[in-house]
């Protein structure tokens, strides 16, 4: 059977190129097309290129001018969405977004081998729905983002960056969310019905699906025995070919984010969007370890609070926000720790992006769900500088000099996920997807997986040979700590 291949391409020097220059390449490149060169080192352009030939895309035609990589899954004419990984604008932990999310100088020399693949035909769409708090405009502002499409675009090339978000909000004091809509956002509601990861749940399950920050009676009206719906963006459904750019981290709620996760934010309305299952293990439910009473009373001021901040009943927000942080002590005095399904019992996430995965492979451009799969997609993760500890919001960075590409999700976080030092075997998310069901398979493929990568000691390494040598060693977040790393 043929090898599943994984790219890794390490580079040696760990940062990221500055944004004045565009993020250019250093070198002259036989088949770079434009004529700007930064003056600087842009390591993170080797690095994507270099990935690519690791891979022997195009490998007749390396170090000439006709140089094609994409070529064999961009076709001319055709519409090209980057998903990158926009989780949110700040690091609430200590303000450091090169570990937050992915980074434009790794965006950029994608681009430049889209347009090359393209041939001035087709067009690109950057797009992601971060967190409901995310200042947008802020991030793509700052970040080089706004800059670099608006480079482009100059140039004639038909290149747009999309907030797929059709609800965002305004945080004020004392946490109060204030939501608005754009109604410029555009999406399909697709039902995938008996073909749901949460088919054959019992309606009182359901009816305690949760997401936290929003409003639980909304997910109730999409979620239930004969229906299971998710609202995704148009942009997704109209693209011809996927490039999934995740920054992979360790995650709250699934352990860990890697590509598969990073398909959560082509979903616009994140009330769709089941990420834990109110009440205890022993209940039913995911949001916690143990039975207890403040936990209880807690997740129903949760849940109230929700209905009074979308019924903007912002007096009664700040009333029982405050009663909600009167609990958080408690249960921190408790030595309760896992709260809102921040923990390895969780089993609610996993089916959410097991689900959300079947429609962005299999749903054609009307959103109706085939047979076989609709388009493809390609992975280039930015592991330059990661997140550890309390990601995704909240991460620590850790250097790792990365970029990864491969084609098949399940395949690719396994691999990643064993070179962060943790087992996939134990998160939800990897096993769920890799399962194989009748239909909407994700991970339709051989079970050989070969590392190529310019480092000695990984490459031409299968992946159960990669986990024995746990490369980097990551810090999960609290509530996976002791669980989700190898033995």
């Amino acid at each position: 059977m043929e090898d599943i291949q994984i790219g890794l391409y390490k580079m040696d020097n760990i940062s990221y190129p500055d944004k004045k220059n565009l993020f250019r390449p250093s070198k002259n490149y036989p088949e770079y097309q434009e004529k700007d060169i930064a003056e600087e080192n842009n390591d993170v352009y080797e690095a994507v290129r270099q990935n690519f030939h690791l891979l022997g895309l195009d490998d007749s035609h390396y170090g000439s001018r006709e140089w094609n990589p994409l070529g064999s899954i961009i076709k001319k004419g055709d519409c090209v969405l980057i998903k990158p990984n926009l989780v949110m604008d700040e690091n609430k932990l200590n303000g450091d977004t090169e570990c937050l999310y992915t980074q434009p100088s790794v965006v950029a020399a994608v681009i430049d081998y889209v347009l090359i693949a393209l041939g001035n035909t087709g067009e690109i769409i950057l797009g992601d729905a971060p967190m409901q708090e995310c200042n947008f405009k802020h991030l793509i502002e700052t970040s080089g983002y706004l800059d670099l499409v608006k480079y482009y675009q100059k140039k004639g090339k038909k290149v747009s960056i999309v907030d797929f978000r059709e609800l965002t909000s305004n945080v004020i004091d004392g946490g109060v969310y204030i939501n608005t809509i754009n109604k410029d956002a555009k999406g399909t509601i697709i039902d995938l019905k008996d073909n749901s990861e949460f088919y054959g749940t019992d309606s009182h399950k359901l009816n305690r699906m949760r997401i936290t920050n929003y409003n639980p009676e909304i997910m109730k009206k999409h979620h239930s025995p004969l229906k299971h719906e998710y609202y995704i963006s148009d942009y997704v459904l109209k693209a011809d070919v996927i490039i999934n750019m995740p920054k992979p981290k360790s995650h709250r709620k699934a352990g860990a984010t890697i590509s598969l996760k990073n398909f959560v934010g082509v979903n616009i309305r994140k009330e769709f969007l089941p990420h834990h299952t109110k009440g205890s293990k022993d209940t039913g439910g995911d949001e916690y370890e143990k039975k207890n009473l403040i936990h209880s009373i807690r997740s129903a001021l949760l849940d109230k609070k929700n209905m009074y901040q979308a019924n903007k009943k912002y007096k009664y927000v700040k009333i029982v926000q405050y009663m909600i942080k009167c609990c958080s002590v408690i249960l921190r005095f408790q030595k309760n720790k896992y709260v809102e399904g921040s923990w390895y019992g969780n089993d609610t996430i996993s089916k959410t992006v097991t689900d959300i995965n079947k429609i962005v492979y299999y749903a054609d451009k009307k959103g109706i769900l085939q047979d076989t799969k609709q388009r493809k997609v390609i992975i280039i993760a930015d592991m330059v500088k990661s997140g550890e500890g309390e990601g995704p919001v909240m991460p620590t960075c850790k250097n790792c000099g990365i970029i990864a590409v491969g084609f098949n999700p399940v395949k690719f976080d396994k691999v990643i996920a064993s070179i962060m030092g943790f087992d996939y075997e134990k998160i939800p998310v990897i096993v769920r997807a890799a399962m194989k069901k009748e239909k909407y398979i994700i991970d339709d493929t051989p079970d050989n997986i070969m590392v190529k990568s310019n480092i000695e000691e990984l490459d031409n390494r299968s992946n159960d040979e990669i986990k024995k040598i746990r490369y980097f060693n990551f810090e999960p977040t609290s509530g996976w700590k002791g669980h989700i790393e190898f033995d």
